[in-house]
Formats: structure tokens, C-alpha cells, sequence
């Protein structure tokens, strides 16, 4: 890659004009949220809702049900303690399940001026420890009468327990100004080998659009299944700003069917989901009045294939929009739009426009702009994370300064894309994901695209394998569709060549009853190396 100079104003592509809802949810009423996409979302956004709507319920997780009114009280009780404790700007943590309490804390921490890095109670003990070592907080919250294990805690750090269900009685707190460069909060993801990866957050960034793309409203249901640790925050924010409600479900304690059931009976109108765990979903016999109050379904996280978009089309209600966000953690929403089938061009599906607020670079390896259509690595320029954090305190990771304004940032995402004439782009893959396979550059992604086509596949994940004295190989894991035969694993190879190359087809296929996937939904590569490993020593 050039050096960063070469990133001057010539190589951006910026937004096209159009609105944030276009070819989406126009017809739904809903009040714009004040200010632009570049201001900050805090207490004050939730104090005018809770105005308008003091007794609606703003969060429910089945077990617990607060009102607007009774979210501020907590929030106002608990912010009150913490800045008993805390002067502002210091990084504290909470060690809590995806329940009602969870976005009350991000809420109270803001307001009192601190860093919040939340954790979830169902995580692996090791898991969480690694996060506490890397959030270097002074101060860790618990739910009062909640058992979790809090022993990789050292017993010097203090812990405040929460009661969120007693009213507080606290009057109004006045936010305190954090000290600048203070995070709002830490989200830490998993990639895909398990190890954190802490993102700091001075905003909410994204909101604003969310809001004004998917018309949220008071009368919107929107189901929380992410808990505060992997992003969750997000959908928190976009419910108690609006006059929303906020359904949480703990899908790791509570099941998928759980899930279903909440979705029928409470009416969940807006629902943001990785493609593989809906696809499973919704080839399930009598799924359908799950989502029959469905109206907005937002794809993310992973490739749309076009018979996705095919089979949510004939199962989700009629007046559905369907929706794809392409981000990063990093950066937050970078392209978005509302599904347009007669806008696909070949197999691919495009993951959309560039959004208000960001601008794009999509430059060859030596850091030149590539030209319309052609592949690129992408550069984003505009409002995102505050960087990454790590020991207790902000750093700059992939983030670099910009050289037209160096009050702002460019992140370098890894993303491999192209744009197309229409002002579309396509996801091609990533670069951590172009790998060698005998002296030949072969794409991961490619490979389990090719897999998927085939009518018996359900989803696919590739990965390298290595072996003493041989050269290294491709090794793929699929599941196959309710009431399937299993495929002719030639067969399957042979499609593989015919869509990619020679030298790309796995020379071990596995079929698994399920991927085993991360709390974040991605895969989870270091088991499925283990299960590799173990069928080579057995073989």
C-alpha cells in the first residue's frame, strides 16, 4: 500500500443524492430525530421521549418491564451513584445478562461521563477475563440478586450491585461532560478466532440515518438479541430515542424457538439479522406467523446471496422492506440500501450506496483509485469509532490520520469491493481471506459461495489446513437443507471448479449437523480447526 499522503481529496468517492429511505418505508409515519448525523445521542434524546411517552413500555426481556418513566428513574439513580464513586472520564465495567438492566447502565455511565466496556454474564469465564484485562476499569457493575461469576475480578476492584427493579427516587441528573477524547463506550468483538478486539465509541454514530432510513416510530417493536458487549448498544439507543420498545431476548439461555415465540406474540416489527441464521430459520415448517408484524428486515454481517433475498421474499409479509448495512465495527454503516431485485447484476447482491457522512476510497495495491467495476481494497473516510482500545485506554490500531484534515480519520478496512456505474457496490471479499494454495492466490469467500449454489447446501465455511510434508489445502464445512440427501462430495468439488478455479476446489468436504458459530455469529474457526485436526489424526 502507498503511503497515506496518496489518499488526497481526488480518490473519494462521495454519497450520491438521495434520502436515506429511498425505495424503502416512506409510507410510515415516524418524527425525525434533531440535529445531523455528526451530534451525539445521550440521556437528553431519552428524557424527550419518556416526555411523550412516560408509561409506554420501553423495555421488556420477559422477565422485567420498565416504562419510560421508570428507565429514567433508574438511570438518574444509578448515574447518581456512580458519580458518587467516579470523577468523569474513567473506564468502569458491567457483568450483566441482555436484560432490562443492561441498557439502563450504558445510559446511567454516559450521563455520569465514564467509559463503559459492558460484558456479558454468559460468556466463557475465559472470555471475560480476557475482556476485563484489556478494559482497565476501576469499577465493576452487577445486577443486585443476579448469581454470576465475578472471580477473574480482582478483589480490589469495587463492585456496585444495581437494583433495577426498586425505584430509585433520584431526581433529574444533569449529564456530566466527559473530559475530551473520553469514549461513550467500548464494544469488543471476537473476529473470528475468539480473541478481543476492544472499539471505542464517542457517539452513536449511525443513528440519525437508521432512524430517518427505517422510519422507526413509537410504534415500532424492535427485537434485541445482541447483547451490550457485541453492538447491542446500537439497537438501545435506536428504541429509547424514538418511543420505541426495546424486546430483549438472551438467545444463548433462551433458545431460537424462544425467539419465534417472542417475535409472534409481541408483534416485532423491525428485525437486524446475519443472512445464515435467518435463511435456518425460515426453512423451518410454520415459521411464518412469527414475523407476520414484520416491516423492516435489516440483512448484515455476512454476504446476501440472491436466493436469500428469494426465499425472505415468499416467506416475510408483503409490506417487509428488506434492507442490507455494510460496516464495520470500526467505522459503522458505510453502505446501505433497500433491496431492488431488478437492480441485480449477474449472481452477486449489492451491499448498497455509500451513506450520508462517510466517503470511500477503493484503491489497487499501490494505492491508486481503480477504475468503475474494477476490485479494490476499501478506505473510509468520515464519522466513526474513536479507535481502538486496548489496556485501558485509546489507540489509533488501522485508524490513521487523514492528510486532507488531520482532525479527522481514515480507517482501512480489509474489505475487498468494486463500484458499479449505478453508484452501487459489491462485496468481493477480504483480504485476510486470499490465501496461497500451491503457489496460487485462491478467495475463501469465493470458494463458499460456490458451495452454497448447490440445491443441497444450506452454508458453507472454508478454511486451510495444513499437514507435515504436504502442501497446504483447502478444507470446506457445509450443512444440508431439512430433508436433503447428502451431496456426491465430486460433485460438489467439480462445481467449485466450474465457478472459481482449478486449484480452489477443498479436497476435504465435512457435512456438520450445525457451524459452530461465536456469540457474534460468526464462525468459529478455532473449533472447526480442532474437529479438522482430530479427523486427520484419526485418518
Amino acid at each position: 500500500m502507498a503511503e497515506t499522503g496518496a489518499l488526497r481529496s481526488s480518490v473519494w468517492i462521495e454519497p450520491l443524492d438521495r434520502p436515506a429511505d429511498f425505495c424503502g418505508p416512506i409510507d410510515t409515519a415516524y418524527t425525525p430525530l434533531t440535529g445531523g448525523i455528526e451530534r451525539q445521542l445521550g440521556l437528553e434524546d431519552v428524557e424527550r421521549a419518556a416526555a411523550r411517552f412516560p408509561e409506554k413500555i420501553a423495555i421488556d426481556d420477559g422477565e422485567m418491564r420498565l416504562t419510560y418513566q421508570q428507565v429514567l428513574d433508574r438511570t438518574y439513580g444509578l448515574a447518581r451513584d456512580l458519580a458518587k464513586q467516579l470523577e468523569p472520564g474513567v473506564p468502569i465495567a458491567s457483568l450483566v445478562h441482555n436484560s432490562a438492566a443492561a441498557p439502563v447502565i450504558i445510559l446511567a455511565a454516559a450521563a455520569a461521563g465514564l467509559t463503559l466496556i459492558p460484558m456479558d454474564a454468559g460468556h466463557p469465564i475465559e472470555r471475560a477475563s480476557a475482556l476485563f484485562e484489556e478494559s482497565g476499569a476501576k469499577l465493576l457493575v452487577l445486577i443486585d440478586a443476579e448469581d454470576v461469576d465475578d472471580s477473574f475480578v480482582p478483589d480490589d476492584v469495587p463492585r456496585l450491585r444495581f437494583n433495577c427493579r426498586a425505584e430509585s427516587g433520584a431526581p433529574a441528573f444533569k449529564s456530566r461532560p466527559p473530559p475530551p477524547g473520553t469514549p461513550m463506550f467500548v464494544v469488543f468483538t471476537s473476529g473470528s478466532t475468539g480473541r478481543p478486539k476492544g472499539v471505542a465509541y464517542d457517539r452513536t454514530d449511525g443513528l440519525v440515518r437508521t432512524v430517518d432510513a427505517f422510519h422507526i416510530n413509537p410504534g415500532d417493536v424492535i427485537l434485541g438479541l445482541a447483547s451490550l458487549s457485541t453492538g447491542g448498544a446500537g439497537q438501545a439507543f435506536l428504541a429509547l430515542t424514538t418511543g420505541a420498545t426495546l424486546r430483549l431476548v438472551d438467545v444463548k439461555r433462551a433458545g431460537i424457538s424462544e425467539v419465534l415465540r417472542v417475535m409472534a406474540e409481541d408483534g416485532v416489527t423491525f428485525l437486524s439479522f446475519v443472512p445464515t441464521v435467518l435463511r435456518s430459520l425460515l426453512a423451518l415448517p410454520g415459521v411464518e406467523p412469527s414475523f407476520r408484524a414484520l416491516r423492516v428486515l435489516d440483512l448484515h454481517g455476512e454476504a446476501t446471496l440472491q436466493s436469500d433475498i428469494a426465499l425472505f421474499r415468499s416467506k416475510l409479509p408483503a409490506q417487509c422492506h428488506i434492507s442490507i448495512t455494510f460496516s464495520a465495527t470500526e467505522t459503522g454503516p458505510i453502505f446501505a440500501w433497500f433491496v431492488n431485485e431488478r437492480q441485480f447484476v449477474g449472481g452477486s447482491v449489492p451491499v448498497g450506496y455509500l451513506v450520508p457522512g462517510k466517503l470511500a476510497a477503493i484503491l489497487d495495491e499501490d494505492g491508486a483509485p481503480v477504475g468503475s467495476g474494477e476490485t479494490g481494497e476499501l478506505f473510509v473516510r468520515g464519522f466513526m469509532a474513536a479507535g481502538s482500545w486496548q489496556r485501558g485506554r485509546l489507540t489509533a490500531s488501522r485508524f490513521f490520520s487523514d492528510p486532507d484534515d488531520p482532525s479527522r480519520r481514515i480507517y482501512r478496512t480489509g474489505d475487498l469491493v468494486r463500484l458499479r456505474d449505478d453508484g452501487l457496490v459489491e462485496f468481493v471479499g477480504r483480504l485476510d481471506r486470499q490465501v496461497k494454495i500451491r503457489g496460487l492466490w485462491a478467495d475463501l469467500s469465493e470458494v463458499e459461495a460456490a458451495l452454497r449454489e448447490a440445491p443441497t447446501v444450506e452454508d458453507a465455511v472454508v478454511t486451510v489446513y495444513s499437514r507435515p510434508g504436504k502442501p497446504d489445502g483447502l478444507a470446506a464445512f457445509i450443512t444440508l437443507k431439512p430433508d436433503s440427501q447428502a451431496p456426491a462430495l465430486g460433485d460438489l468439488r467439480r462445481q467449485v471448479r466450474t465457478a472459481t478455479a482449478e486449484h480452489m476446489a477443498p479436497e476435504r468436504i465435512e457435512i456438520l449437523a450445525t457451524i459452530p458459530r461465536l456469540a457474534n455469529f460468526k464462525p468459529d474457526l478455532v473449533r472447526l480447526d480442532t474437529l479438522l485436526k482430530n479427523l486427520e489424526s484419526r485418518s
